[in-house]
C-alpha cells in the first residue's frame, strides 16, 4: 500500500506541476486574439480616415460640377445680354444674373472649405497610417513572442501527460480510478497531508485513531470531512 500511496504521490505533484502549465497555455491564445483584434482596430481607424477622406473628395468633386454648370449658365445669361430688347427683360435678366453669381460664390466658398477639410483629414490618415504601422510591428513582435511560449508551454504538457501516463500505468486499476475521482471532485489536488493532527485539504481536525491508521500507511483512508485520501508524509523530504 505505501509503494501505491508513493506513486499517487508523484502522480499528484506531476497532475499539480500539469495544471499550472495547462493554465498558462489556456491564457496566451486570448492574448494573442487581444492583440490581434488591437491591431484591428489600429487599421479600423486608418479606414475610417480614408472613407472620410473619400467621401470630402466626391463632395468636392460635386461641387466642381456645380461650378462648371454655374459658370456655363452664366456666360449663357451674359451672351443673352446682347439680345435683350427691353427694360423688363434686362431686369430679369440681370437678377437671374445676379443669383447665379452668388451661387458661384457660394460654391466657391464651400468647395474652399472641403479642399481644407481634406487637408486635415489627410493629415490625420498619414498619423494614424504611421501609427497603425508602428503598432503593428510591435504587436507582431508580441505576438511571435507569446506563440514561442505557446509552443513551449504545449511541448512542456505534452512531457507531462507523457511522465503521468507512465506514472499511472503503475498504479492499481481502482486506485487510479479513486484518485481521478477524487481530483476531479476538488479540482485542485486528491491526496493531502496530516498536519498538526488536520487534513491540509479542508483543515478540518482528524480523529486521533484516525491519525494512527494513516501513519500506518497499510490501506487507503480518506478524510471523512472532504474525502481526499490521507497521507502522513506527502512530501519525501520531510522528517
Amino acid at each position: 500500500m505505501l509503494v501505491q500511496l508513493e506513486l499517487l504521490l508523484d502522480l499528484q505533484h506531476i497532475d499539480l506541476e500539469l495544471g499550472e502549465l495547462v493554465a498558462e497555455a489556456e491564457i496566451l491564445p486570448k492574448r494573442i486574439q487581444e492583440l490581434e483584434d488591437e491591431k484591428e482596430s489600429a487599421k479600423s481607424e486608418v479606414r475610417d480616415s480614408e472613407v472620410r477622406l473619400e467621401e470630402k473628395q466626391k463632395a468636392r468633386q460635386k461641387l466642381e460640377r456645380d461650378l462648371e454648370d454655374h459658370g456655363a449658365r452664366l456666360k449663357d445669361l451674359e451672351s443673352k445680354r446682347l439680345v435683350i430688347k427691353t427694360n423688363e427683360e434686362y431686369a430679369a435678366l440681370t437678377h437671374e444674373i445676379g443669383f447665379t453669381t452668388q451661387d458661384i460664390s457660394k460654391t466657391e466658398d464651400a468647395a474652399l472649405e472641403l479642399m481644407e477639410s481634406e487637408s486635415n483629414i489627410k493629415r490625420e490618415l498619414a498619423a494614424a497610417q504611421e501609427s497603425a504601422a508602428t503598432r503593428a510591428g510591435e504587436i507582431d513582435v508580441k505576438i511571435g513572442e507569446l506563440t514561442s511560449e505557446l509552443e513551449r508551454l504545449n511541448d512542456a504538457i505534452a512531457i507531462k501527460r507523457d511522465e503521468r501516463l507512465r506514472i499511472s500505468t503503475r498504479i492499481d486499476k481502482q486506485t487510479l480510478l479513486r484518485y481521478d475521482r477524487i481530483l476531479a471532485s476538488k479540482g485542485d489536488f486528491a491526496v493531502a497531508r496530516i498536519a498538526d493532527g488536520a487534513c491540509e485539504g479542508c483543515y478540518v481536525r482528524l480523529p486521533a485513531q484516525m491519525v494512527i491508521e494513516v501513519r500506518k500507511a497499510d490501506r487507503f483512508i480518506e478524510c471523512e470531512s472532504c474525502g481526499r485520501i490521507l497521507c502522513w508524509k506527502p512530501e519525501r523530504d520531510d522528517g
